[in-house]
């Protein structure tokens, strides 16, 4: 063969059949998994016969209305082409997304959710919502009363939800609503009352500022999730309070209250605590916490709730993440918590530019911190934009850690790798 050839790279078989169509069906289903969207996966069925009906057995479907509403010929063609993709399938569905914004009438929406629902879905995204803002989204019965349901996420674009009056989601394991008004306070009691099995909850940037306490209470909940990160004024509710006994990992961040009161969460291993506040304090975080190994919080959040706290105690903490600004006021602040607390082997400082308490201070270059705890057996600082703080750490024979800090020109903090 000249070596300018190139040989023969055919791959069909001897009979004549290519030999990626001669794969199990198992293997194929494999390769069309790897495919982003559903719509590229279903145009494969072109390539011979062998492709033509196997789309219909993947387990997953994933729908987004990637066109702009105004244009009728596309908004037609694909509400359509979702009727037709949910008609023609040959399985059960794992998973079903659909991303159809407010292009569609709640009506369309709902035979969708009815048709998935009839595949016996496990896993279901939706994001839609009502034209009108002002316009509620009540859940249809044949979901909420779905057996086969596992996991399901909801994004309202900040509209109302509504729940019927039945009791339901049988199977339900994990529930992540984003971006709605919860301006009825049933909504969260209504899902936790009527899911017995559900071991995830999740609410990122709800608006909660209608509720004077949002409380959660299940008896299997395991992680829970609270994220009010993008909102302003319209994120806030009046209270918090959280009582599940089975509870393993928590995590509060951004604009949800001022006021948390914890119960019964004798199974929390994990929690990260990350208000932003607004007012006044009046949060009881002990003795609800404190079984916790590992807590990520605010430490002037965390200093204020020592304060009104009776017994401060952690006896289980081994790991503490404190999120804090540089000024002698935090740093103080730090060694004064470090008293309560002689038994911890990793502590970790999150120091950031932005100060969130009553009162700012300067901490000059140079300037001394002494921590008076004897077990403290891991420090970790880490860098910002490629540079790193100096720091000198002073063991002496009394186990007093004096910290001295030092920046450069470039950066005025240092920031953190997250968790």
């Amino acid at each position: 063969m000249n070596k300018f050839e190139q040989p023969n790279k055919t791959t069909k078989s001897k009979d004549g059949v290519d030999f990626i169509s001669n794969m199990p069906d198992s293997i194929l289903l494999l390769i069309l998994s790897f495919l982003f969207f559903t719509e590229e996966v279903i145009q494969t069925s072109i390539l011979s016969r062998r492709w033509r009906y196997l789309w219909t057995s993947i387990p997953s479907l994933d729908l987004f209305s990637r066109f702009h509403r105004e244009d009728k010929l596309k908004t037609d063609e694909f509400k359509d082409f979702v009727f037709w993709v949910l008609a023609n399938r040959s399985s059960d569905l794992y998973r079903f997304s659909l991303d159809c914004y407010d292009y569609y009438s709640m009506s369309t929406v709902r035979r969708w959710i009815h048709m998935a629902v009839t595949r016996n879905v496990k896993q279901l995204q939706l994001t839609f919502y009502p034209e009108d803002e002002n316009e509620d989204v009540e859940l249809p019965h044949c979901l909420v009363t779905c057996c086969s349901l596992e996991a399901l996420m909801l994004d309202l674009n900040y509209r109302g939800l509504k729940l019927p009056n039945i009791i339901g989601f049988p199977g339900l394991k994990d529930l992540y609503l984003a971006y709605i008004d919860l301006r009825d306070g049933n909504v969260v009691k209504g899902f936790l009352e009527s899911c017995p099995s559900l071991e995830y909850l999740g609410l990122l940037d709800c608006m909660l500022c209608k509720l004077d306490l949002l409380c959660i209470s299940s008896p299997k909940l395991k992680k829970l999730s609270i994220l009010n990160v993008a909102l302003m004024d319209d994120g806030q509710s009046g209270g918090v309070k959280i009582c599940c006994p089975k509870l393993v990992d928590l995590e509060l961040r951004g604009l949800i209250a001022n006021n948390f009161l914890f119960e019964c969460l004798d199974s929390l291993n994990k929690a990260g605590i990350e208000p932003k506040l607004t007012g006044n304090i009046k949060s009881v975080l002990f003795p609800g916490i404190s079984h916790v190994e590992y807590l990520w919080i605010d430490l002037y959040f965390f200093s204020q709730c020592i304060n009104v706290a009776c017994n401060p105690a952690l006896p289980n903490l081994k790991t503490l993440a404190l999120i804090t600004a540089v000024d002698a006021f935090t740093m103080d602040e730090l060694i004064r918590i470090l008293k309560y607390y002689p038994k911890l082997e990793s502590l970790k400082l999150i120091v950031k530019e932005e100060f969130d308490g009553p009162e700012e201070r300067e901490l000059h270059e140079g300037d001394a911190r002494k921590m008076m705890t004897q077990d403290v057996k891991k420090v970790e600082f880490f860098e910002f934009k490629g540079e790193k703080p100096k720091l000198v750490l002073d063991w002496h024979e009394v186990t007093i850690m004096e910290m001295v800090f030092s920046w450069g020109t470039k950066g005025k903090y240092f920031s953190y790798n997250r968790l």
